[in-house]
């Protein structure tokens, strides 16, 4: 099994990542249970939503609440912010970016799932902005996990004209979107020390041993990515 990660993650005392596709299609919730077991944590611990594109965000600061996120139908949203200990958030990706951001102690963090939809409504901004209300303590870090890069992420103009020019990259006729670009700019505008932010190369579309990806293959096979505080 292959888990992409920061190890500032650990650092912090926190446990996440995006589990590549060796792991096998992660879509139910019950496939990921084997994997949570292996990584010593209660599959019950881990909290789910139905991802929409949006740009909302389910806080969790405390047992009742995550109990009571826990019990309802999952509701609709895309953002995980927690400043709790013993509990975890998931996402599903397959193109999409699973951003992670957390405090120097891991005493809040945040997983959000961003389609190109969702950083057009500044969740990337949103979700730093409320993990700084928090109170978070000490620096803020993030890491941007595989995603579909600005090699493989062509649109048309009239998705284009939604991102700032400096996310553009027009080569042979075509236009490209930048995603880690715009994520940083959205971070930066958050107050995020742009040096505590990582952005590795890795990309969905292009890697076809390591990553699911939907522009490549139009499956809906899904990479899973999890954060999740002991």
């Amino acid at each position: 099994m292959t888990i992409f990660t920061d190890n500032r993650l650990l650092a912090a005392g926190l446990v996440g990542g995006t589990v590549s596709r060796h792991r096998g299609n992660m879509r139910q919730s019950d496939d990921q249970i084997p994997l949570y077991q292996e990584l010593g944590i209660s599959p019950h611990r881990m909290l789910h939503f139905h991802q929409t594109h949006s740009d909302t965000i389910v806080s969790v600061s405390n047992e009742t609440q995550a109990r009571a996120v826990q019990a309802a139908p999952l509701q609709d949203a895309d953002a995980w912010l927690f400043t709790t200990s013993g509990w975890g958030g998931a996402i599903l990706t397959a193109d999409c970016v699973p951003l992670f951001l957390w405090d120097e102690h891991g005493q809040a963090f945040a997983l959000a799932h961003c389609g190109w939809r969702g950083v057009v409504k500044r969740l990337p901004l949103k979700v730093a902005s409320a993990l700084r209300q928090t109170g978070a303590d000490g620096k803020i870090f993030g890491w941007v996990g595989p995603h579909i890069q600005v090699c493989c992420f062509e649109v048309q103009e009239d998705v284009a004209t939604q991102f700032s020019p400096k996310s553009i990259h027009r080569k042979d006729g075509k236009i490209f979107v930048n995603l880690n670009v715009e994520i940083l700019q959205q971070l930066q505008e958050a107050g995020l020390n742009p040096q505590h932010i990582k952005t590795p190369y890795y990309c969905t579309c292009g890697d076809k041993e390591n990553f699911f990806s939907w522009r490549r293959d139009h499956v809906r096979d899904s990479l899973l990515s999890f954060i999740y505080k002991p």
